[in-house]
């Protein structure tokens, strides 16, 4: 070794010392689990709230593992700042441990070589009283189609109680102890190691089988909604430290202060329900919180996502609120962005943006515009371009169900009044083409990835409140074949009824054959309209289905503008011949012609005279002939005879 390359290796270790080690570097201070699975499933034997998206198309499997071994407690006292300390008493042998039998859920991709790298591990929210992947069901759809493995674990006693309610047969062998007392009187005081441990195994260093079979994780990105993204706030101050499994930290609609003396990163998405007091953690170079504007805890897209699931396996769900419930500001497209950003954050590139925060009149008030909506914050198109006052508010109606304890986190969603929408947008097309910009501007800012822009822009062309634009033809005239197109909602369950009118509106009737279509456009079938000068006008109709707050309904658009004239005109020029009975042999006699056309004109006029010969008696037939600028051809005769 020359002295350069010597003096270089030694400069090369000094650094590597003093820089942040990587993730997984505290394997051997968690303890082994032993994985067994996948279970088998079956017709009746499936797991808790096994995903009704048919994965095998997208190249993904479903499994389930359970896993088991010995976890310690830990002393989690002292401030945000003062990492936990393992507790080596209690236990059935006295040193500390507990036995737990517990399981995971896994869905990755079926080709390891299809697989990203990245494994989002999810800790199971049980705020319900049962496992809930909302994370997951936030907008599974991005996971897929790039290539995300995701775990969710059961790591806390609620859940997995309900599990062995739900099926005793798959799930009774599971064990969660609750070894109390310890410092912070914690009924799930395992669950830190318990999460720890799947993700051991996840890692390759478990014994038994490989829930990652041919995969193993280059960056792990723990993550929790709600009440367990306090859950992940307490790991992250308390036992990150310690046991060091975790790249990066996705917390989702939780509050709560992270200590800034760790290398992790972790983004914080929040919505309106937990802002509408003010935040005031400190963005750092470890950290950042997006506050997304108008959104609720619950929002709608996560709902659309988990209530198959949810009502196949529990039943109906009812609640009462007092506004209709779920805010259709979609974070989970945030969400999407911030696994993204935490994948190359944690790998040394770039920091995400600083998102901005809500405004306040005072830290307990959030400021809202003229029509309610909250200022400041992260600003999809759905509040900036509204058709809805989305917010984060809502409570339960009194006496309603039992779930109604859960309106307060579902915020809401309130169309605004016809003369509101009116004021705002001419028609459909004129609000499309408002969004389509801003919901590139918020890619733009990095606040949602540029992947996902088609998908947000397709929800908003989906809105069903505003009335088409106007039915356009192909052409102005016609004597056959007559398209019209407009642009009108893409909602499922959309149909749009065209109708015309002969006398400039003043009456309108239904264009036969038109009166459900269920895409923007028509031709008229046959031999085309009906002769005449038309104008014609459109509007929408959408079944909204029934869900838990409202039954079925239909919205309804008023009729579009009305569109320019169209002559329909398959009869052609009209002609008259005055002809007479009888001429003279050799005299001077003509028939008058007489052509009119009261659709698009005329391209050929016959002459007005046309001369008898008479230079012999007999019978002469005169025909006079006329051509439309259409190409619809007349033609009239008459008999003359001639006499001596």
């Amino acid at each position: 070794m020359t002295k350069r390359t010597w003096i270089g290796a030694i400069a090369l270790a000094i650094v590597m010392a003093f820089t942040a080690q990587p993730a997984f570097a505290g394997l051997g201070d968690v303890e082994t689990p032993t994985v067994e699975g996948p279970e088998a499933s079956g017709p009746g034997n499936t797991p808790f709230l096994a995903t009704d998206i048919d994965l095998a198309s997208k190249g993904y499997v479903e499994e389930e593992y359970e896993y088991s071994g010995d976890a310690f407690r830990y002393d989690r006292t002292g401030a945000d700042d003062v990492t936990a300390t393992k507790i080596t008493t209690g236990g059935p042998n006295s040193d500390g441990k507990f036995p737990y039998r517990t399981r995971m859920i896994v869905r990755r991709p079926a080709n390891p070589a299809d697989f990203n790298g990245t494994v989002v591990v999810e800790w199971l929210n049980v705020t319900a009283g049962f496992d809930v992947e909302w994370n997951w069901m936030g907008d599974p759809q991005y996971l897929i189609d790039n290539g995300y493995a995701w775990v969710g674990i059961s790591a806390q006693n609620v859940g997995i109680n309900a599990l062995k309610g739900f099926n005793p047969t798959r799930y009774g062998d599971l064990v969660n102890p609750d070894p109390l007392p310890n410092p912070q009187s914690d009924s799930d005081a395992l669950s830190f190691e318990i999460y720890s441990a799947g993700i051991k195994a996840l890692l390759d260093a478990g014994n038994g089988a490989d829930p990652l079979p041919g995969m193993t994780p280059s960056t792990v990105i723990a993550s929790g909604e709600s009440q367990s993204g306090s859950r992940m706030s307490a790991y992250y101050n308390k036992i990150q430290p310690l046991h060091e499994l975790v790249d990066a930290f996705l917390i989702t609609v939780s509050t709560g202060t992270l200590r800034d003396d760790r290398p992790e990163k972790a983004i914080r998405v929040i919505s309106e329900t937990e802002n509408r007091t003010q935040r005031t953690e400190p963005d750092n170079s470890t950290y950042r919180q997006w506050e997304v504007a108008g959104g609720s805890h619950l929002p709608r897209m996560a709902w659309d996502n988990a209530e198959g699931p949810l009502t196949r396996d529990l039943g109906t769900l009812d609640v009462d609120c007092q506004k209709f419930p779920l805010s259709r500001v979609q974070w989970p497209f945030v969400v999407n962005s911030a696994i993204a950003d935490l994948v190359t954050w944690s790998g040394g590139g770039a920091a995400p943006p600083i998102g901005p925060r809500g405004v306040y009149t005072d830290p307990t008030t959030l400021e809202r515009d003229q029509y309610g909506i909250g200022k400041g914050g992260i600003r999809l198109p759905a509040v900036d371009i509204p058709v809805e006052v989305n917010t984060g508010v809502n409570a339960a109606e009194p006496g309603g169900p039992p779930l109604s304890v859960f309106c307060v986190l579902l915020g809401s969603s309130e169309v605004l009044p016809d003369s509101t929408l009116t004021s705002l947008y001419h028609d459909y097309g004129d609000y499309v083409d408002k969004t389509a910009p801003a919901v590139q501007a918020v890619a733009d800012q990095g606040f949602i990835v540029q992947g996902d822009v088609p998908r947000l822009q397709q929800m908003y062309e989906e809105v069903p409140y505003l009335r088409p634009t106007v039915p356009v033809p192909d052409k102005d005239a016609t004597r056959g074949d007559l398209t019209l197109t407009w642009r009108g909602t893409e909602a499922a369950q959309s149909t749009f009824a065209l109708e015309h009118s002969k006398d400039k509106g003043a009456t309108w009737s239904p264009v036969s054959g038109a009166e459900a279509l269920a895409s923007p456009t028509f031709t008229f079938p046959g031999k085309g309209e009906t002769d005449g000068k038309w104008i014609y006008r459109v509007r929408s109709s959408t079944i909204i289905p029934a869900n838990v707050e409202a039954p079925e309904t239909t919205v309804t658009t008023p009729y579009s503008d009305s569109s320019g004239q169209v002559i329909a005109d398959r009869k052609g020029p009209k002609l008259k011949l005055k002809c007479p009975k009888n001429v003279k042999r050799g005299s001077k006699a003509f028939v008058k012609v007489k052509a009119k056309d009261k659709g698009v004109g005329l391209k050929k006029k016959p002459k007005s005279k046309i001369r008898i010969n008479t230079k012999r008696p007999g019978v002469r037939k005169i025909t006079a002939k006329a051509k439309d600028k259409l190409g619809n051809k007349s033609k009239k005769s008459c008999k003359v005879k001639v006499v001596k």
